[in-house]
């Protein structure tokens, strides 16, 4: 039987909300705070490496002033501003076209994300005996519901048409490896809210990305119709090619740090959720404590993250490095490519060439050279 409770219950799921995030941080990372990369003498056992001294330009964001009406933002010149949603919805995606991996994003409420693969099935009986749609129904399995889960998963929320005409588009996110995580406060009852460091495939690139999540359940397993159900809040991202985030990271906090709303859109805002008896949230305070996170996050880091990050970097892409322990040069080469050196150095001018050790910093984050460079 078609119930008038049913469509109740999905606006009292949709009227919830919530996102903004404590200051406080629970994280287990190191507190070594660093933002620059310089190439440093190894500190290994291994032959001592030279500083050497990087001619060529490293990679850099300008940015620009954009007024989106309601908002306004220093972005990095050239990249598009797509918008979608309003108030505790408000989803913001702003893109570099010519490189995929580019982003800075915000979504203020991702779901409703099923909690388990039998809700899905009591949902499929219930329109199967004549109920109403299930809006939500193609939105995937994400068990456990956690932030980790979450952006494992997120390729297939993406998918979605649901997605799709909320901002199109919008990152695909594939492919990810989390390199950290550290644990946050949490705003929300039975939420958990995590930064995470990881690397993901788009659009055919390669990229990294430090990602701000929260996720709740919201409504349990009860064997009915749209129970078990949670939500993803204040999905934040900033991101770049993999070579590039390093250089490109400070810009790109700043750039959304630097997103203010119109007062009058923020009274709008406040008002139509005091309306509704939903929890009243400050959108331009939520991004700006959110992007303090994350570059929190990124400034105590592990060094021994940024040497994960690059390993695995090279594992995606089929690559590994070598490096010169004279000049400290280090290059970039096909997998294999060291064991058919080392077998005929004797063909090579260079034939001192040595595998990066496994914790050296210095030489992981080194700028690299190509192997037609060897010789």
């Amino acid at each position: 039987m078609k119930k008038l409770f049913f469509w109740s219950l999905i606006l009292a799921v949709i009227l919830i909300t919530g996102c903004s995030p404590a200051p406080a941080t629970t994280g287990t990372q190191a507190t070594t705070p660093f933002n620059t990369i310089t190439v440093q003498p190894s500190t290994t056992a291994t032959t001592p490496t030279k500083t050497t001294v990087v001619s060529k330009p490293l990679p850099a964001l300008k940015l620009e002033s954009y007024n989106g009406g309601i908002f306004t933002i220093s972005k990095p010149a050239g990249w598009e501003v797509v918008t979608g949603g309003a108030c505790s919805t408000f989803g913001l995606d702003i893109r570099d076209k010519a490189n995929p991996a580019n982003r800075i994003f915000f979504m203020g409420e991702v779901g409703p994300l099923y909690l388990a693969e039998s809700q899905k099935e009591v949902d499929q009986n219930y329109m199967d005996m004549g109920g109403y749609p299930v809006l939500w129904y193609e939105m995937p399995v994400i068990d456990p519901l956690t932030p980790e889960n979450f952006l494992v998963s997120y390729h297939l929320v993406a998918e979605t048409s649901i997605a799709q005409n909320f901002i199109p588009g919008l990152p695909e996110l594939r492919d990810i490896e989390i390199i950290s995580m550290a644990e946050q406060t949490s705003f929300l009852f039975g939420g958990q809210t995590k930064t995470i460091r990881a690397l993901f495939k788009q659009g055919g690139q390669l990229g990294e990305g430090l990602f701000f999540i929260t996720v709740a359940p919201l409504i349990p397993l009860t064997g009915m119709p749209a129970g078990g159900i949670g939500y993803c809040f204040c999905f934040t991202g900033i991101t770049a090619a993999r070579a590039d985030f390093k250089f490109y990271e400070a810009r790109l906090y700043e750039s959304l740090n630097s997103m203010k709303f119109s007062e009058a859109y923020i009274q709008d805002c406040l008002a139509a959720q005091q309306q509704q008896g939903a929890a009243l949230i400050d959108l331009g305070k939520t991004l700006s404590d959110t992007s303090d996170i994350i570059m929190d996050t990124w400034e105590n880091r592990n060094r021994s993250d940024d040497i994960l990050s690059e390993k695995r970097s090279d594992v995606m892409l089929g690559y590994e490095r070598v490096y010169d322990p004279e000049t400290g040069t280090v290059y970039e080469t096909p997998l294999g490519f060291y064991d058919d050196y080392n077998i005929s150095r004797d063909k090579y001018r260079m034939d001192n060439l040595q595998p990066l050790p496994d914790d050296n910093w210095s030489l992981w984050t080194a700028p690299t050279e190509p192997v037609t460079e060897i010789d």
